[in-house]
């Protein structure tokens, strides 16, 4: 049976480049330049392939009014913009893919097999976004397309990713576009709880349940009922809690501590980290059926210096923020101090280069920012003999012995964080092998 295609895109030369390689393939394919004479066509064809941004109207939009008269035909969108409205927009309309333009007529072809060979899409009605990311890169796009995804269901997500990177906003963002926005968003930063009290910190407690336990205290897990929880850092978690913390994922049922009366919540689980699960669990620091029941869909943030489009649209985006909260009057970076950013490793994420805007913004006060406080800073001040002599002297000398060891460990788990836990490249930069650097970390 043949396959009839309907493009609909503003731009004459991608409509023909487009149409001239699918008829190649056996598709029938028509071409509009707007969406006007679009009800011509839509009832005899199998796909619809349309631009988001189109002259006189959106293309959500279009899809949106299909949706709204029970149409569900599989929709590509396909666009030249990495804009975080749309894709979202475009994912939980249930689009087969969208594609950045350029893109390779592999790709499409891909999404056209899949279209026509899955069932057909859902309806989402149309929502309204809280939040505002950005991003121009593809690293981004790709980003905000899971994000659009997770929003139209409960999957437990595991947003992955240096710190820095903005995987708490990917968290919230997720929750502000779904079904549960209007339902609380609770968040339970792992390292920051002491681990004696996670339980507590988690299910709450039932009064007399320990000394000072005078009346009932709700945790975190039913706080988050109806919306969201959020365990940041999860990597962080020891061992012997995590059994406890599967049970509660599988089963969304608890027992307050030193309470009877198993509690069940409705709560959707979405869980962060720096560190490779992955290799903790060969370690045998994680579990791996509990990285298997959080991981049933992953969102990997790349760190910026692996995305340097981005840079320049972050920094306009935070120099309205620091004009807006502190009412200053930039108006923007200047070439040489962009061409600087855009050097600059950032190890330390999109939260680095707020830190370093904002602190440029208020020096500046007001025009344009001429040059940014880039220099690496001495740790509070001190050389690294200075730090050495005050960690020696903070030690006793029973203590000596495994100093250095502790040094080593401590040298290397930081090269480990900064370089998102890849072994490889951190036994490249000390020159050593990854199986000597395994042994190191076994040890």
């Amino acid at each position: 049976m043949e396959k009839r295609i309907l493009i609909i895109d503003d731009d004459p030369a991608v409509l023909y480049a487009i149409k001239r390689v699918l008829t190649q393939r056996g598709f029938i394919v028509y071409t509009l330049e707007s969406p006007d004479r679009m009800e011509e066509y839509i009832d005899k064809c199998h796909l619809l392939v349309v631009d988001i941004r189109l002259m006189n109207r959106s293309g959500i939009e279009v899809v949106m009014d299909l949706r709204s008269r029970g149409i569900n035909i599989p929709v590509i969108f396909i666009t030249a913009y990495t804009d975080f409205d749309n894709i979202v927009q475009a994912s939980k309309l249930g689009a087969v893919d969208i594609l950045k333009k350029p893109f390779d007529i592999e790709d499409l072809l891909r999404a056209i097999n899949v279209a026509l060979d899955r069932d057909k899409g859902r309806i989402v009605d149309h929502y309204e976004e809280e939040h505002k990311v950005v991003g121009a890169s593809k690293a981004m796009f790709e980003v905000f397309k899971k994000v659009g995804i997770a929003s139209t269901n409960d999957l437990n997500v595991l947003i992955t990713g240096e710190t820095g990177v903005g995987k708490d906003l990917v968290a919230r963002l997720i929750h502000a576009n779904s079904n549960r926005k209007n339902g609380p968003f609770v968040v339970v930063n792992c390292p920051s709880v002491p681990w004696d009290l996670f339980e507590v910190e988690l299910f709450g407690y039932v009064k007399g349940a320990f000394t000072g336990a005078t009346t009932d205290r709700k945790g975190k897990a039913e706080l988050a009922n109806g919306g969201t929880l959020f365990l940041n850092e999860i990597g962080d978690l020891p061992y012997k809690l995590q059994a406890k913390l599967l049970s509660f994922i599988e089963r969304k049922a608890f027992y307050p501590v030193g309470g009877t009366k198993e509690i069940t919540v409705d709560v959707r689980f979405i869980f962060a980290t720096n560190r490779n699960l992955k290799e903790l669990i060969a370690e045998g620091k994680f579990r791996e059926d509990l990285y298997h029941r959080m991981n049933q869909m992953e969102i990997h943030i790349p760190p910026l210096r692996e995305r340097k489009e981005d840079i320049e649209p972050l920094i306009n985006h935070f120099i309205a923020m620091v004009n807006r909260e502190l009412g200053l009057k930039i108006t923007g970076i200047s070439k040489k101090a962009l061409e600087l950013a855009l050097k600059h490793p950032w190890y330390g994420n999109v939260r680095e280069l707020k830190n370093v805007i904002y602190k440029a913004a208020i020096d500046t006060k007001a025009g344009v920012i001429e040059s940014l406080p880039l220099k690496e800073e001495r740790a509070k001040g001190f050389s690294l003999e200075e730090m050495l002599d005050l960690y020696i002297s903070s030690k006793k000398e029973s203590e000596l012995a495994n100093a250095l060891e502790e040094l080593e460990t401590t040298f290397i788990r930081r090269l480990l964080e900064r370089y998102g836990g890849n072994k490889s490249k951190v036994a490249q930069l000390l020159g050593i092998s990854r199986n000597t650097l395994n042994a190191k970390l076994k040890e």
